[in-house]
């Protein structure tokens, strides 16, 4: 938009205040720099203004059904990539009214200065949300005791590996099939600091998100010497999904979502369990505080998704878990066995979580060593 196309319909009033604030971010101003688009009082109270900040697949109707009974319409989407993709576009005043990141990310996003804490008691299924979950790091901060994140899906990193090609004893899955040689050129793996953890837990550090600097550096080597064997490394779970179902590959990490999709296509499938332990992701919403909605719409969407019916479309089309236990009770044992969730709670009880590492700030360029072959 030109300048005097902007000024003329500011004049005439024939333009949003989102619009007034990604056209000021196109002309380089800060949104965080103009205090009349972070007034309260000048809140959108519009339900079509809230804009959630997701990762693409959480835009779809079946999980607003609450906000849209409520209000007749969806609020607005924009995806990203990647948690610190996010975080570096609302910093300078990308207007994102929620985010989705996960609970390793908390802490990193507050001290960017770019969250609201949130409050509980206007989340209607707090309560309900499973007790572990509630309680664990990333969802309230120690150093300020505020509640900064209402955990929404959680899901578990694991391996995928076609039955047709790799017949073994599930008795015998492990995190060190990655890195078995026989299996050189069919192997894909995530491209990032996951990759990390599941090396680790293949040369058998219980938790690698407490794991040493020394662990660390022979977790690294591991990953170093296995990448000859990947095929590629993987930033959308669709690449490697693809890749399996044409047989380019025959095993890779994976999330939940993957093997449901390639098993709902006929592909035979397994996504292992494997003796070391499944590592398990808990994401959530955030409030920021360069949103441009009002609070209550932020609340609605919030309570939207904790709905259990949001909670029943979560598992049964997307294999992950959800935050508030009442939403299990919606799907069916057989479903459930299907999905390898059977027993929730016990998943959850011995699940190693991901949570923040004391030298994660290293995880990055290790990674980036591992990947430049260094």
């Amino acid at each position: 938009m030109k300048i005097l196309e902007f000024k003329s319909r500011l004049a005439n009033r024939d333009i949003t205040r989102r619009q007034i604030n990604q056209a000021l971010i196109g002309f380089g101003i800060s949104a965080m720099a103009t205090p009349m688009l972070n007034n309260p009082a000048l809140a959108s109270s519009d339900p079509s203004d809230l804009v959630m900040y997701t990762w693409s697949g959480y835009e779809v109707e079946q999980m607003y059904q609450p906000y849209v009974k409520k209000h007749g319409v969806m609020p607005s989407f924009n995806f990203f990539s990647g948690q610190e993709e996010a975080m570096h576009k609302v910093r300078p005043g990308y207007a994102a009214d929620t985010m989705h990141p996960c609970t390793t990310k908390t802490k990193t996003y507050r001290d960017a200065g770019i969250l609201k804490p949130l409050d509980p008691s206007r989340i209607e299924e707090w309560g309900n949300i499973w007790p572990r979950l509630q309680t664990m790091a990333g969802v309230t901060l120690e150093d300020d005791g505020l509640t900064y994140l209402m955990p929404f899906d959680w899901g578990n990193t694991s391996i995928c590996y076609r039955t047709d090609v790799i017949d073994r004893d599930p008795s015998e899955e492990s995190w060190s099939w990655l890195f078995d040689p026989r299996y050189a050129g069919r192997i894909s793996m995530q491209d990032g600091i996951g990759s990390i953890s599941a090396g680790a837990l293949a040369l058998g550090v219980k938790d690698p998100y407490q794991m040493t600097q020394a662990e660390l550096d022979k977790s690294v080597k591991y990953l170093q010497d296995q990448r000859s064997m990947v095929r590629f490394y993987w930033e959308s779970p669709t690449e490697f999904i693809n890749a399996m179902a044409n047989g380019e590959i025959d095993m890779a990490m994976c999330w939940n979502d993957a093997a449901v999709s390639l098993k709902r296509d006929g592909y035979p499938v397994r996504m292992a369990s494997p003796k070391e332990g499944m590592i398990t992701w808990v994401c959530g919403l955030v409030m920021t505080n360069v949103g441009e909605a009002d609070e209550g719409l932020v609340y609605d969407a919030l309570n939207s998704l904790l709905a259990p019916e949001t909670g029943f479309f979560l598992i049964d089309e997307y294999g992950y878990g959800h935050a508030n236990e009442k939403a299990f009770d919606l799907v069916s044992t057989e479903r459930l066995e299907d999905l390898g969730i059977s027993n929730p709670s016990a998943l959850i009880a011995d699940s190693i979580f991901a949570s923040p590492s004391p030298i994660r700030d290293l995880w990055d360029k290790a990674w980036e060593d591992v990947k430049l072959g260094l």
